[in-house]
């Protein structure tokens, strides 16, 4: 769903996220650069698991579950971003180089 503002220019602002949508990806992308949360949030966040505590014993120190990168990918790609962890990106590389031995050993019988 996209909503339009209309800004006093005249000009029609866009967006794909919904208010809450921005809301959880701003949330989950402060978990990415480990910056507190408010309390509110966190337990938006934690209750839907997309984010658990650290085994760090300071704070609100979390870290995203699988659950979550996939909602972070999900709301980033709606947005029109590609924010992605370097340990995401090493991922994406070993499945794309097991793609492509799958389809030599194939060619190759």
């Amino acid at each position: 769903m996209k909503y339009e503002y209309a800004l006093l220019d005249g000009r029609i602002l866009k967006l794909a996220l919904s208010n809450k949508q921005s809301k959880r990806l701003g949330a989950i992308i402060s978990v990415v650069f480990e910056e507190q949360l408010p309390d509110d949030i966190d337990k938006e966040l934690l209750n839907n698991g997309f984010i658990a505590p650290t085994n760090k014993a300071v704070g609100y120190e979390y870290q995203l579950t699988d659950k979550g990168i996939d909602e972070k990918n999900r709301l980033a790609t709606l947005a029109g971003l590609n924010i992605k962890y370097q340990s995401e990106r090493r991922k994406d590389a070993l499945r794309k180089e097991e793609a492509e031995e799958k389809k030599t050993i194939v060619s190759e019988i």
